[in-house]
């Protein structure tokens, strides 16, 4: 499973490794060691590249970004509520792509805020302002509320999808979803002035 989009094949496979053990056996159990060994390097090139555990891992967590998931995002001008349907599917993806990683890696974000020293995955944040242009856009149309600010639009829409992402796989369940009641129940009450 590729998540990174590194020029440099080498630190892209430091990377790669970091990230996977960063998720599979949390913080403490990245040793280094086992990183050098699934990229198939010496530790010595590790720490050559990176100098220490915690700058690998930092860098492995802003690189991280699924390829192919900005594109799928709602651009501006697409119509309200195709746009909510191509970010839930493209959302829904993400999610079942790396059911593996994300909640464990999300938790290890938690308990190590230092991983984020460099700023969050530099993917989402490019990902995070297109969905916000789109909200904006929406709102600037008359076709979303005004009271709520887009970022408050935006983690209502997949806030809910997340929680019922992670309750799912607490449970070992999954739970169905019928994307169009989605989206008709979540602009329930949002519509702006037509």
């Amino acid at each position: 499973m590729r998540l990174l989009a590194e020029a440099d094949p080498l630190e892209a496979r430091l990377l790669q490794a970091a990230l996977e053990l960063l998720a599979e056996r949390g913080y403490r159990g990245a040793t280094t060691k086992e990183v050098a060994r699934r990229a198939g390097v010496s530790e010595v090139t590790l720490f050559r590249r990176f100098g220490s555990k915690e700058a690998l891992l930092r860098k492995a967590v802003a690189a991280f970004f699924p390829r192919g998931f900005l594109e799928r995002l709602p651009r501006e001008e697409a119509p309200l509520e195709e746009g909510l349907s191509a970010l839930l599917e493209a959302y829904l993806e993400l999610l079942q792509a790396h059911r593996a990683l994300l909640p464990k890696l999300l938790a290890e974000l938690l308990r190590h805020p230092e991983l984020l020293a460099e700023g969050p995955p530099r993917g989402m944040g490019l990902a995070l302002e297109r969905i916000l242009a789109f909200f904006r856009a929406k709102q600037g149309a008359g076709l979303l509320r005004v009271d709520e600010s887009p970022e408050e639009l935006a983690l209502a829409f997949v806030g809910p999808l997340f929680a019922r992402f992670l309750l799912g796989e607490a449970l070992g369940v999954r739970l169905p979803l019928d994307p169009k009641a989605y989206v008709r129940g979540y602009l329930e009450g949002r519509y702006g002035a037509r």
